[in-house]
């Protein structure tokens, strides 16, 4: 009896053939990696835009409290003209114009020539203030009512201004607009409060 040789066998012939995987991102997950950095930008965007209305707001808020400040400085130098109501400022009051004269003549010094005194320098510090508010906010106006009495001096302070951008109620800007609004004098007409938003400020002397 003879022994046949065994003959040794491949194994990539037993062994059934792998099969070849290409590896790498399907078009869903594209899609969802497109849609998710979308949601991020836009949500920048928006915080960006909030940003810029806050910083805006701000810088209004500033100015117009620096304006308020330096008028009521003016009004605690010329109290006897503030005592006199020469201080307060009707809404699209037209600026005063002219050089007023500061000092009563000496020679005819009267209380009467003394309150003309007082009338010209606050009517100088009106037309100052005005042209500063016009000039420095868009659209910028001012209401100014005082109420001195026995007790204590001071004043209400409006400083109105507008935005064609910032159309009330829409969008976020639009929603500070409107905020803004709250704060305007009651004596408006329907149609001034639609286009004016307001900063309001009570000062004492």
């Amino acid at each position: 009896m003879t022994n046949a040789p065994v003959k040794a066998r491949s194994p990539s012939a037993s062994a059934p053939q792998a099969s070849l995987r290409q590896s790498g991102s399907s078009l869903i997950e594209v899609l969802v990696a497109i849609l998710l950095v979308s949601v991020g930008l836009l949500g920048i965007a928006g915080l960006s835009g909030a940003t810029f209305s806050y910083n805006k707001t701000s810088q209004l808020r500033l100015t117009g409290l620096a304006l308020v400040n330096d008028y009521a400085d003016r009004a605690r130098v010329n109290v006897y003209g503030y005592d006199l109501g020469n201080y307060n400022i009707a809404l699209s009051a037209t600026a005063p114009t002219g050089t007023p004269s500061y000092l009563p003549n000496v020679a005819t010094d009267t209380d009467a020539a003394a309150a003309a005194a007082a009338a010209n320098v606050a009517q100088f510090d009106r037309q100052d203030f005005l042209n500063a508010v016009a000039s420095r906010l868009p659209g910028g106006d001012a209401v100014v009512v005082s109420s001195p009495t026995a007790a204590a001096r001071d004043m209400d302070v409006w400083i109105l201004w507008t935005d064609p951008q910032a159309t009330a109620g829409v969008g976020f800007a639009g929603s500070l607009f409107e905020a803004g609004q709250g704060n305007c004098p009651s004596t408006l007409t329907t149609a001034e409060q639609a286009i004016y938003s307001c900063m309001y400020f009570k000062v004492d002397l």
